[in-house]
């Protein structure tokens, strides 16, 4: 029996058919870690205001907390920490000296555990923190997490016990929090400083680096999350690239820090939401390129992304060597798919005869 393009083309969909299935399967589980989330009453103030900033816990998966590490840094300049609430936390115990603010070096200590043994709440409040605006410049600044490492040495941890031992099982460091100070004014220069500020554009949204900005930036969506990808040609001065995002076209409120990499997930989105992207590329010394042309998408609709069935295949084939205990999905994909085709093709002959 020949084989027709009609019979090749029957057998690439349903290979595609079973690893989409086997890919969102994989995606809806990967997408439930926990997540430390900022979120302020407002992104954008004026001098003398105040910002309330909820640092929030997400637990999908409902495992037993019994202590967070959220420290986070500041620019002095821009802000004033007026408070620090824990009344309503779940955490109940301040580790000692991790219940305040450093005005100096501009940092939020913050370090709580549970006395009652842990609590596997869905979501939860860790603090609230309160901030005034103490600057008339028109800059931007920003609010970030201080010392995330993946282990539980860092400032920035979610810990649970295993075999009497606390680990982190906060699997990447949360977004910092980008927030726009008097605009309108007089834009002031801002001398680069990493962690704390954020000085990009001027009000033509030009940029004065050398940087090359990244490239082609598309976006797929499934439930509360967006992937993206981009282009970006060699820089031998470039460090890695900030994801912007936000709900407001050119006005984005979170930031990711990445190395060089191409692609990231950003999870924790609110379904039927419309959330904006744009990367930058970043050097050395903190400073930054123009934006990649800005890309907009509805979470959790896929008809919304721009290119909705691209690196399906790729996708659910790259997760399965970081998963040995699937190593034999891999076959079941291609049996799967060779199967169905089979079926197709005895039913059409069937058919004939």
């Amino acid at each position: 029996m020949f084989l027709t393009v009609k019979h090749y083309l029957t057998f690439i969909s349903a290979l595609l058919f079973t690893t989409f299935v086997f890919g969102f399967s994989t995606a809806f589980a990967q997408q439930n870690d926990v997540e430390l989330i900022l979120k302020p009453s407002a992104e954008v103030a004026n001098n003398g205001d105040e910002i309330v900033v909820d640092i929030v816990l997400k637990n999908p998966l409902q495992q037993k907390i019994i202590s967070v590490r959220s420290w986070l840094e500041y620019n002095p300049a821009h802000l004033e920490g007026l408070s620090l609430n824990t009344k309503d936390s779940l955490f109940t115990l301040s580790a000692p000296g991790e219940d305040a603010f450093d005005a100096k070096e501009g940092r939020v200590m913050i370090g709580r555990s549970n006395i009652t043994g842990g609590f596997a709440d869905v979501e939860t409040v860790v603090a609230t923190l309160t901030f005034k605006v103490k600057t008339a410049a028109a800059v931007s600044g920003m609010i970030k997490p201080y010392d995330y490492q993946i282990t539980e040495l860092g400032h920035t941890s979610v810990n649970i016990i295993e075999q009497g031992f606390p680990v982190n099982i906060l699997t990447r460091e949360p977004d910092a929090l980008n927030l726009s100070f008097n605009p309108g004014a007089v834009t002031a220069s801002t001398a680069p400083n990493g962690a704390t500020s954020l000085s990009l554009a001027d009000s033509n949204g030009a940029s004065d680096s050398t940087l090359i900005r990244p490239l082609n930036l598309r976006a797929n969506t499934g439930s509360n999350y967006v992937d993206l990808k981009w282009e970006s040609p060699g820089d031998p001065n470039r460090l890695g690239f900030n994801v912007y995002y936000g709900k407001t076209s050119g006005q984005y409120s979170r930031r990711r820090s990445l190395d060089n990499v191409l692609s990231t997930r950003i999870d924790g989105l609110n379904n039927g939401e419309v959330y904006f992207f744009a990367v930058t590329s970043y050097d050395q010394f903190n400073q930054e390129s123009d934006y990649s042309d800005e890309i907009g998408i509805i979470v959790n609709e896929p008809l919304s992304s721009t290119s909705p069935f691209e690196g399906v295949l790729q996708a659910a084939l790259t997760r399965l060597p970081n998963q040995p205990q699937n190593g034999p999905l891999t076959w079941w994909i291609l049996l799967s798919a060779i199967g169905l085709s089979g079926s197709f093709l005895f039913r059409s002959q069937k058919r004939r005869a």
